[in-house]
């Protein structure tokens, strides 16, 4: 049982949609919560790839159903491999890091505030990045970020950044791993105070 939530959904050949969640609270209520965000998302892309129609659709079944008690940071990228673009969508959720064809990394922050407290939604922006070859996508949920070592100092986004830019061009699985040893060595003898998911992934051009 728990809030994290993390998703890869293939629309066709060309085209994919990835995503990943919190929900705030603890326990039964906020993984149901999630749950249904998970069951209406995935209906949804049965139907439409429009970002912003899915994202107030989303917004309006959290706030209805978790009424004022709960609310979810969410971001969601749709890639198109043939023209390689993503358009996405961030409501809140830490922004994830992009490296495009191996230069500087960037953070994907434009789109809307957390899901689930306001509708309608008092802003909404659908970012869009190009790449030529490649796409290195990283996307993370806050437990990483708010691990704490034994001087109460979190592991922070800077360091987040300068693992994953040294280990680029590994396997996306060692990226994660590397990381993750990085993050045990930092916090020593403390304990993980919340759930941790990360999410990597690697496109290729195909135009």
């Amino acid at each position: 049982v728990g809030g994290d939530y993390y998703d890869y959904i293939k629309v066709n050949e060309q085209q994919f949609v990835m995503c990943i969640a919190v929900v705030s609270g603890k326990g039964v209520p906020a993984a149901l919560l999630m749950s249904n965000f998970q069951a209406t998302l995935r209906t949804m892309l049965r139907h439409t790839t429009d970002l912003e129609q899915i994202v107030r659709e989303l917004n309006y079944q959290t706030e209805r159903n978790a009424r004022g008690e709960n609310f979810i940071t969410f971001f969601i990228g749709f890639v198109d491999h043939s023209s390689a673009e993503m358009t996405y969508v961030n409501a809140g959720h830490n922004p994830p890091l992009v490296i495009i064809d191996q230069k500087e990394p960037e953070f994907l922050e434009l789109g809307t505030t957390i899901l689930g407290s306001f509708d309608p939604l008092p802003f909404l922006k659908v970012g869009k990045i190009h790449f030529e070859k490649k796409l290195l996508f990283f996307s993370y949920t806050d437990g990483l970020t708010e691990t704490f070592n034994e001087h109460g100092e979190p592991f922070g986004v800077e360091r987040v950044t300068e693992s994953v830019v040294k280990n680029q061009a590994l396997p996306l699985d060692r990226i994660n791993q590397e990381l993750l040893v990085e993050l045990d060595d930092f916090r020593g003898d403390n304990a993980h105070d919340d759930d941790i998911t990360l999410l990597t992934c690697e496109v290729i051009a195909t135009k």
